[in-house]
Order: structure tokens, then sequence, then C-alpha cells
């Protein structure tokens, strides 16, 4: 008598869900990208600046100046694990230990001219340098140059509106102050002025209209993101790809590839949902991420997903920038920029909007714990807030670029310790508590 084995049926094949095919395509534009910026600027001596993170990008982009984000380069060198190197040189150089080093790291590569292994080849010298006033590390760049700096100053609110993400898109006026958006408008005739003089030519104000409403799409394409993770059943994608993702495209906001690049990163997301591709099967808690991107171990958030069925679902960046850079009423396109760079960093971190907007950030996506780091302005206040209303908060101490202020074992026990003392009770108190 034969016996006949029956042939399994095939397994159908597993989805690789670590890397978003739109990952791969912002890496090689990246590549190609920075590749074209030495060549034109180098060799073709085009227009080129540096440029801090909450300065209108859209002049830039309108007059066809070539520009690098200061704290985006230092996170892709902090990415390259470099930032220990570049943090000692600073030290070594008298640049006071104890100061962030989030956009300092750039202005390190610069200086360290000995050191040749530099994250795409090495920023190529600018013609204008601009940012922050209270950003004394871009003003130091442009003396190493000699070259223009232009700082910009963000004059104090004088009403206070906590759930600012209801105003911020069509009433902005009202939520930001007609007077603190003329000074902010006001202060970019300097910035435009410099930046014709190295383009060459006058801005097109139209053409800026243009730049200005294309941000708003691009924002549009995130918040669909954004609903997407809030309301699939499991995460859908990695924070850590999210936020490379994001700012990867919103360094060069307002571009027509910006553009096409998140409504790709969108049509992603949405088709990971639709056919139920989870980061995490035995996803239990979700907890978010506060503060400025720890680009020095991105990969740390992914680290709890087997042990303990923890995923990160949010960030300040997806958020922030869905509710704080969409603008609607471009008749004067100046003033709407006015408005959107004149509360930037301040509804992110200080009370009371940040606190406001990161619990109800928390409860749209059903956040069982918080991770932060402990430096920055507001963080105590935001844990606070968020401990009050049943969110448990854990405080990093490190340094998010500088690679000098972490201890694997360290934070691998003070999160394992947060979650199954902290978050998991937590998480029951309230399932019961629903019950």
């Amino acid at each position: 008598m034969t016996t006949t084995t029956a042939t399994p049926a095939p397994r159908p094949a597993r989805v690789d869900l670590s890397v978003l095919e739109v990952t791969k395509t912002l890496r090689a534009h990246q590549r190609e990208w920075f590749a074209d910026l030495r060549t034109r600027v180098i060799d073709g001596g085009e227009p080129f600046a540096i440029s801090g993170p909450n300065i209108p990008h859209e002049i830039f982009e309108a007059l066809d100046i070539h520009f690098v984000t200061d704290v985006w380069y230092s996170g892709m060198v902090a990415a390259r694990r470099q930032s220990g190197l570049y943090d000692d040189f600073l030290t070594e150089r008298g640049f006071h230990a104890g100061l962030s080093r989030y956009a300092a790291l750039t202005l390190a590569v610069v200086m360290h001219e000995e050191h040749d292994d530099k994250a795409w080849g090495g920023i190529p010298p600018a013609q204008l340098v601009t940012g922050n006033l209270n950003d004394r590390s871009g003003e130091v760049l442009a003396e190493h140059w000699g070259v223009p700096y232009i700082g910009i100053e963000v004059p104090a609110a004088r009403k206070l509106y906590p759930n600012w993400w209801q105003m911020s898109r069509h009433a902005w006026e009202d939520l930001d102050g007609t007077e603190r958006i003329d000074v902010m408008a006001a202060q970019y005739q300097p910035l435009i002025a410099a930046c014709e003089k190295i383009a060459g030519k006058k801005l097109d104000y139209d053409r800026l209209r243009e730049f200005v409403d294309r941000v708003n799409r691009q924002e549009e394409c995130f918040e669909e993101v954004r609903n997407l993770i809030r309301t699939a059943p499991k995460l859908p994608v990695r924070i850590e790809e999210v936020m490379s993702q994001i700012l990867g495209i919103n360094w060069h906001r307002g571009s027509e590839w910006a553009l096409a690049q998140a409504q790709a990163f969108r049509d992603e997301v949405k088709a990971r949902v639709e056919n139920k591709q989870w980061v995490c099967e035995n996803e239990k808690y979700r907890l978010m991420y506060i503060g400025a991107g720890l680009w020095q171990q991105m990969d740390f958030f992914s680290k709890f997903e087997e042990s303990h069925g923890v995923v990160f679902a949010r960030s300040n960046y997806l958020g922030f920038l869905c509710d704080g850079y969409l603008r609607y009423g471009l008749q004067d396109p100046i003033r709407t920029l006015g408005s959107r760079y004149s509360s930037f960093n301040r509804q992110m971190h200080i009370p009371p909007w940040s606190s406001s907007w990161h619990t109800w950030e928390a409860e749209t996506f059903r956040i069982s714990g918080a991770l932060q780091i402990e430096s920055g302005r507001g963080m105590k206040f935001i844990a606070r807030m968020l401990n009050e209303n049943g969110v448990p908060t854990l405080a990093l101490p490190v340094d998010p670029v500088n690679a000098n202020t972490w201890d694997e074992d360290k934070m691998r026990r003070l999160m394992v310790d947060f979650i199954e003392q902290r978050v998991i009770p937590a998480h029951e108190r309230r399932r019961e508590m629903m019950l």
C-alpha cells in the first residue's frame, strides 16, 4: 500500500515591511540631488544658501537658490554615527560641551577640514546663511565663510489659544496676530533682498504663491497619512520611516518633486492599510515620541516590537506638518509665510500650545505611553499634562544627535522598566474602565 503525502499549499510570499518603496526612491533622490548640488555650486557657481528649519524656504525655491537645512544635515551626520567625532571636535575648539549640537554639527563638518569622510561629500561654501537669531551656529558659520547672515526673530504671542490647531488653517490672522505677522513680513524684506542679490533676479510673487500653495497640497497628503495611522487597527509603517520620509520631503517643500513624493508616500501607506500589512502583528501598545528626532539611534524605536508588542505610532513631525504648515488664503504670500513660521516651535514645545496638542494627539492615536528626550523647552509641561491624562511619560537623558550621550544598555533598561512598570499597568487600568 502506497501512502501519498499531500503537498502543502505554498505560503504566500512574505511582504518585506522593513522599508517602504518610497524610502528607497527618497534615498536615491537625495544622493543624486546632493551630488548635483555640489556640481552646480562648486563647478557652476550657482547660488547656494544654508538655512535654519524655521525660515521660509519657499523664497529660495521661487528664486531658484539651492539650499541645505542645517538641522537636516546634522541629522544625517548623526544617522551616519559620526556625531560623536564632531561633538569632540567642537568641544576641542572651545564650544561649550553642554550646548545642543542639533544644528551645530553642520558647522562642525565645515570647520573640520582635516576629516575627509563627510556625509555626501560635505557642504559646499554658501553665499548666504540665514536662521533664527537665537541659533548662534548659523552666525558663526557665516563668519567662517565671510558671507552675509540674515537672522529672523520671532515675536512673542499676545494671545494664547490652547486648541490652536483648530484655527491654524483658516483663522491664522487671529491665531498668530496681525501685528506679529507684520513683524515677520517686515523681517523677510532684507532676506528677500539678500536672496535676490545672489540669485541675480527679482522675486516673482506669483511664482512664490505657487510654491506656498504646493506646500499646502503636500501637507494635505501628510494629513491623509496621519489619519490612516490613527485609524488603522495596527501600525502600517514604522515611525523611523515616517520621520525620515516626511522630513526628507519637507526640506524640499513646495517643489514639484516634493509633492509627487508626498503623494506616493500616502498611496503606499494607504495600500498597506487596505491589504492589512502591519509592521508588528503582535501589536499591543502604541507609544508616541516627543521632541526632536532621535537621529543617532533611529532603530531604537523598533527594538521592543517582538519582546513587548510595543510600536511607536506618533512623532511631532507628521502632526505638525499637518497642523502647523497648512495655511489657506494666499492673496499675500509673504503674510501667509509670516503666519506659517511665526509660531513654528512654540506650538510644538511651549505650553499651553504644546501640552494640549500632544494630549489631543495621544487620544486620537490611541496612545498608551510617551517617550521624550530630556532636553528641550516645555518638555516637563508636556509630560505633566500627559501623565495627568493617564499617559505615562519617560524622559531619556540624551541629545537627539550627539552619540556621546547614548548608553545602549542604560536606555534599554530604562525602556523595559517603563513598559513593564508603567505603560502596561496604565493600559490595563484604562481598559478596565472602558468595560
